[in-house]
């Protein structure tokens, strides 16, 4: 999934801009510092994890007090 990002970044004009990013972790594990994220996006990710709260503990965890969150999640 990394790799279709930076693809669709690149496509878009953002690969050359040096303010993204490209890190895979443990989403219940994040190595972010607290308070240190202006927004998290998780799609198509939460109905894949073994301990939900864990990853939404982690997700408030690096946000700042003003951050946004985003979860992408499809059932059928």
């Amino acid at each position: 999934m990394l790799n279709v990002g930076r693809k669709r970044a690149q496509q878009r004009g953002l690969g050359d801009l040096g303010s993204l990013a490209w890190i895979e972790g443990d989403a219940e594990r994040l190595t972010f510092e607290d308070n240190s994220m202006d927004g998290y996006t998780i799609a198509f990710g939460i109905m894949n994890v073994t301990h939900i709260e864990k990853v939404l503990a982690e997700a408030y965890r690096v946000l700042k007090r003003e951050g946004d969150s985003f979860a992408l999640n499809l059932a059928m």
